[in-house]
């Protein structure tokens, strides 16, 4: 299939349920000062009005999927069809963090042909603590041992890297975004950042799958790490220790998170925020743990 003129920016949003939130994250959108983007929004199979809202927007690319997939097979659906340069993931009930925003990415990039480009985040409910990259935390090492912030919305991705690295999230599993991060990360040859947030993220909204416990979640912690530990054999030698700090690190914390959703589910409560990853470089036994913070 032959792909239209290219656009700068991509922005890819999947959305179920989610009609309490979706013109708010589609108006953040609209209302960009920079203009050379397409938005393809992937309704997942929606029993409420989230279809009809999105039919009422023009310059919307719908994909609608009969049944729900998932996010992550729904992002993989969407990526086939993307003609940006650039790719950008937004969740349904997050907004972009300004009118600017693509403007300032645009501006970061530039001409640099990066892989990956790192930006912050701007949490929206309890600390409401912003999270900014610097040139020391948005190295390849850093973000591979403990990224600031794993999910992938917090980034900027070029297109045709994500099609010749054949990066795809994983389908049906919790923590898609992280092993994507990393993954990502490891294959990547020119890595960027720009010191601003890029999206406002809404903690625990009500529905959100993030504030749902579940037996699943604690499972799939498991399989996360697991797909994680498989990255080991594609990961250059020079990076191979901070894999493996990073493996050990949430090694040692999967006992915390995994009774923190198994109280919310005894309490009948929706998730509480999971504690922060916040890794020190471990590089195990034979070696001392360097007292160097690559979290935030």
């Amino acid at each position: 299939m032959i792909k239209s003129k290219s656009k700068r920016f991509s922005i890819i949003i999947s959305a179920y349920n989610v009609e309490k939130y979706i013109e708010t994250a589609i108006d953040s959108i609209t209302k960009q000062t920079f203009k050379d983007y397409e938005l393809i929004v992937v309704n997942d199979g929606s029993t409420d009005r989230t279809l009809k809202i999105l039919k009422t927007y023009k310059n919307i690319r719908i994909i609608n999927n009969r049944k729900n997939i998932g996010l992550g097979a729904s992002r993989n659906k969407a990526i086939k069809k993307a003609i940006g340069e650039y790719i950008l993931y937004l969740d349904a009930d997050d907004t972009l963090y300004s009118n600017d925003t693509l403007d300032r990415i645009n501006k970061t990039i530039g001409d640099k042909n990066l892989d990956i480009c790192y930006f912050g985040v701007q949490y929206v409910g309890g600390s409401n603590k912003c999270y900014i990259p610097n040139k020391m935390n948005s190295t390849k090492e850093a973000r591979i041992a403990c990224d600031m912030h794993f999910a992938v919305s917090s980034k900027c991705w070029r297109r045709k890297f994500i099609e010749e690295k054949k990066l795809e999230f994983i389908k049906d599993m919790y923590y898609e975004d992280m092993v994507y991060s990393i993954k990502a990360t490891i294959l990547a040859d020119k890595v960027g950042y720009g010191a601003f947030p890029i999206y406002n993220y809404y903690r625990n909204r009500e529905g959100s799958i993030m504030s749902t416990p579940s037996i699943r979640r604690c499972s799939d912690m498991y399989k996360m790490l697991e797909n994680v530990m498989k990255l080991y054999e594609i990961t250059p030698q020079a990076y191979k220790p901070y894999l493996m700090s990073f493996i050990r690190n949430e090694t040692n914390n999967l006992v915390e998170r995994i009774d923190t959703v198994l109280n919310s589910i005894e309490n009948g409560v929706e998730l509480g925020v999971m504690p922060k990853r916040n890794y020190k470089l471990n590089f195990g036994k034979l070696k001392e743990i360097k007292d160097v913070k690559y979290g935030n």
